[in-house]
């Protein structure tokens, strides 16, 4: 994983599927440098699986092969840093939902930059770098 500097974030790969051809540029770019969080795979499922019933198999090979395209980052060693953001968002009266705090809390640990649209859902969690490519 020395070489990973991106964690590309659930609207990032929901672009890559879409066709977006700005997103696909700084994808194949920095294609060495990418990797998606279990979570962003979970995401991406779930999306496909209600997708409706006439597109389904379509939409889950996409993003299937997708996930398998990158290295897929888990979530075993963070526990203790997800716990104190969360409370630290809490006590300040932030709130992060829990899968976007879990892919930040994944990219900040591992330093790793997280390449997302929802820059808002990011920016409130402490000494995490985050970027939007769509910009």
């Amino acid at each position: 994983m020395a070489d990973l500097k991106y964690l590309l974030d659930t609207s990032t790969c929901i672009e890559i599927l879409r066709g977006n051809k700005r997103i696909r540029q700084h994808c194949v770019e920095n294609n060495q440098y990418c990797c998606i969080s279990i979570i962003t795979a979970i995401e991406l499922l779930y999306g496909t699986y209600r997708a409706p019933e006439k597109y389904r198999e379509q939409e889950l090979s996409k993003a299937k092969m997708l996930i398998d395209y990158y290295d897929v980052i888990g979530i075993d060693d963070i526990a203790d840093a997800f716990c104190r953001e969360k409370v630290r968002l809490e006590l300040s009266g932030q709130i992060v939902e829990d899968f976007d705090l879990l892919i930040g809390i994944t990219a900040r640990e591992n330093n790793l930059t997280v390449i997302t649209h929802n820059t808002k859902h990011f920016s409130h969690i402490e000494n995490l770098k985050y970027g939007d490519w769509l910009v």
